[in-house]
């Protein structure tokens, strides 16, 4: 009778377990899932949202975001360093100074994210080939 009580309770345990997992998966959807058209809108509602963006410059925001968005449908694009520049001063032109400067800091904190996600990456590629 023991085995059957903590063998359920070990069943009830590991789904709920698994339950509280998806839900935290959930409210995230991949952006390689999304149409173009949603990841502009989720974009903009970021950029809105960090940068308190006025109406009009989510209006320029949106169009310059659809237009890239265009351009990164095509298979064989792939953005060089010039058209990040050339895209960097577009925004910068429709953001106040302020707002630039979070920008900036922004884009420097999801740089610093991807060096060390990159370095995570590769010291457990290289634990697994110790192994």
């Amino acid at each position: 009778m023991k085995k059957l009580i903590v063998a359920t309770l070990l069943v009830v345990g590991m789904s709920t377990f698994a339950q509280v997992e998806n839900k935290k998966k959930e409210g995230k959807e991949p952006m390689e899932k999304m149409s173009p058209a949603e990841r502009v809108e989720k974009g903009l509602k970021r950029m809105t949202k960090q940068l308190n963006l006025t109406e009009a410059q989510q209006k320029e925001m949106k169009i310059l975001m659809a237009e890239q968005e265009a351009k990164r449908a095509d298979a064989n694009f792939k953005p060089s360093k010039e058209d990040r520049l050339e895209m960097k001063e577009k925004i910068s032109k429709i953001l106040t100074p302020e707002q630039n400067a979070t920008w900036d800091k922004i884009q420097e904190e999801k740089k610093e994210k991807m060096k060390d996600k990159i370095k995570e990456k590769k010291e457990k590629a290289e634990k697994t080939e110790d192994k």
